[in-house]
């Protein structure tokens, strides 16, 4: 299963915050566990006028994280061409219109709710049964439910004890994200009535210059707070620290900083808003923050003293403990969760939204014809002697396979000098993925479509041929052929993926993608015209389309039938002109067309093609209407 979390926060590094370590620690066990995951974020902005910048992705964190300055638009792009299963929606600072962006891609999505503040919504929610709601605490999902009538189903969040076990322990009182909502009032009061105790404060958060400056002149006044900069190493920290002192003003929904600091047995003071006094439980104090200063000051001696707080210490460490080792547990659940809901959805369609929370309409099985439907491949492990190679490659060990193709020498040229980096492809007929692993080491997100075994490509009816005894051969050539593919797939650790069904009818919710590819595909297909539109039709800019050249054709719009009684074959069916395709694809909206000429090996014939590529790109939007 591959989960797809989505939020317009922006993501570590970048922030640094419950969410945001709550998301990457649960991206890493769900990984652990043979799962997939990716994050797809945004972006911290000094200037929200300033000009988008392009969206970029990178896998440094140990996962796939797509960060964009809009990810709300970005989701159906991101979604298909990572190809999520199911798409998480989690807490940012404009919850609903990125619910609503999940649903519209028709894939099965969940909300899960981080925090209760219903000003983030940018909309509101409700019960559906196209959404799965998910909620980090008891507290969350009591509080979802009275707001809005929402069942949530609780998932904790998982905290990896590695990143905050430091194996020792300190002298300070510690106290994480100096903001008002955090209780920091209650910091300076208490700083100020315990003078005799070393405080730490550590940025978390990022907080206005002001603000800071502010508070820095008050802890100088003080005298006995040291304040530092966010870290990423929270084990610097807890080594320093000898509790940690949580007055928060604001419902904390969780309070992950309490189970770090537990694990390595520091006692809590905190507030008892939110889900905090569960979460404390025995392992120290919870107090309303209007309490006096004198009862906090009073919590906090006691639970300074090693000594006298040494149960609430003992406490503290088993339950956070108990809680990091429950992880493969909470993971097990939550994909439970995401995969019975999948089977529930629609099959790649995209709900028409109405107002509010849309619904995802399923059609009438009585009534309705049935829906173009999509199987994704499983990779598998193929043997070398099982494999047949239509592309001329260099495999590990050293041997080189000459195929029916050799592309080596100039696959830029092939694909009409385009630049996929950055990209998301669509290729319809990959055979050995020579172009597919080409496009993907280039920096593209490549997802290819075969027709099902069952019906390969189309064959020309030709009459007194015998057709099931060709096919029959056909397909045990082609079945090798896409053994090759595997074989180079894993070869290479490729995040290629491949999926079988009609190429003429691809799912409504299949895509989009940024460039679609037709390599020597045409020639073979009954009705060009249809493929050519079915993948044009999921594709947002860039379509390349790649056939032999004969120059004796001319320069007309032309498909010249191949096909003939006397042509004892039935695997191809046309040859092309490159007008033919440049008039067509200016028919499905992509008006700026360039054709470039270039020569391809072909080995099984001793020969170099002729061979000519159409790139046809949409007009940007501000070109559109424009007159020179």
């Amino acid at each position: 299963m591959r989960v797809l979390f989505a939020s317009n926060y922006a993501h570590l590094p970048d922030l640094t915050g419950g969410l945001q370590t709550t998301t990457h620690d649960l991206c890493l066990a769900i990984k652990a566990m043979g799962a997939d995951a990716a994050v797809l974020c945004g972006r911290l902005r000094a200037d929200p006028t300033a000009e988008e910048q392009p969206a970029s992705g990178d896998e440094s964190l140990g996962y796939l994280v797509l960060r964009t300055d809009a990810p709300e638009r970005a989701l159906p792009m991101a979604a298909a061409a990572w190809g999520a299963d199911v798409i998480v929606v989690q807490n940012g600072t404009a919850l609903a219109p990125m619910v609503l962006a999940g649903l519209t891609t028709g894939r099965p999505t969940a909300v899960y709710l981080h925090n209760v503040e219903t000003h983030q919504l940018a909309g509101h929610l409700a019960p559906h049964p196209s959404l799965l709601y998910l909620a980090n605490s008891a507290f969350t999902a009591q509080r979802w439910r009275a707001l809005y009538g929402i069942d949530c189903t609780v998932i904790p969040p998982v905290v990896a004890p590695e990143p905050y076990v430091s194996g020792q322990t300190g002298d300070k009182v510690l106290f994480v994200n100096p903001t008002p909502i955090k209780g920091v009032e209650i910091l300076f009061a208490l700083a100020a009535a315990c003078p005799e105790l070393p405080f730490l404060v550590v940025e978390s958060w990022h907080i206005d210059p002001h603000w800071r400056a502010y508070c820095l002149d008050r802890a100088a006044r003080l005298g006995n707070i040291e304040w530092s900069g966010p870290t990423r190493d929270m084990r610097e920290v807890f080594a320093r620290s000898r509790l940690l002192l949580m007055p928060s003003v604001w419902e904390e929904s969780f309070g992950r900083t309490v189970i770090e600091a537990q694990l390595n047995g520091l006692p809590v003071l905190a507030s008892n808003r939110g889900a905090l006094p569960e979460l404390v439980g025995e392992g120290g104090f919870a107090l309303a923050p209007e309490a006096p200063v004198s009862d906090w000051a009073l919590a906090l001696r006691h639970l300074y003293d090693p000594a006298r707080s040494a149960a609430q210490r003992d406490a503290a460490r088993r339950q956070a403990t108990g809680h990091a080792l429950s992880t493969p547990l909470i993971v097990g659940e939550l994909l439970t969760l995401l995969a019975a809901h999948a089977s529930q959805s629609p099959p790649l369609e995209p709900a028409a939204p109405p107002s509010g929370i849309p619904a995802v309409a399923t059609p009438d099985p009585d009534s309705a014809p049935p829906l173009p439907t999509l199987r994704e491949v499983m990779p598998r492990a193929p043997r070398r002697e099982d494999c047949r190679f239509y592309h001329s490659c260099d495999l590990d060990d050293g041997e080189e396979v000459t195929g029916e193709w050799d592309l080596r020498p100039d696959p830029f040229g092939y694909l009409g000098d385009i630049c996929v980096t950055g990209q998301s492809v669509l290729e319809i007929g990959p055979a050995s993925g020579f172009l597919s692993f080409y496009m993907e080491a280039a920096g593209a997100t490549v997802t290819c479509v075969e027709p099902t075994m069952a019906h390969l490509w189309d064959t020309v009816p030709l009459h007194d041929f015998d057709t099931p005894g060709w096919r029959q051969e056909f397909a045990e050539h082609i079945e090798k052929v896409r053994n090759s593919f595997w074989y180079l797939h894993r070869q290479n650790a490729s995040r290629v993926r491949v999926f079988e069904g009609d190429p003429y009818e691809l799912a409504p919710g299949f895509g989009p993608f940024d460039i679609g590819v037709l390599a020597s595909v045409l020639l073979h297909c009954r009705r060009p015209f249809d493929l050519l539109q079915s993948v044009a039709d999921r594709v947002r800019h860039t379509m390349v389309v790649t056939e032999a050249y004969d120059p004796a054709l001319g320069d007309a719009p032309l498909c010249r039938l191949l096909a003939h009684d006397s042509l004892r074959q039935v695997d191809t069916w046309w040859q092309f002109t490159p007008q033919f395709f440049v008039y067509a694809l200016r028919v499905l909206g992509f008006t700026d067309c360039r054709v470039s000429f270039h020569t391809q090996k072909q080995p099984a014939e001793n020969r170099e093609v002729a061979m000519f590529t159409v790139v046809a790109r949409r007009p940007a939007p501000n070109d559109i209407g424009m007159v020179s």
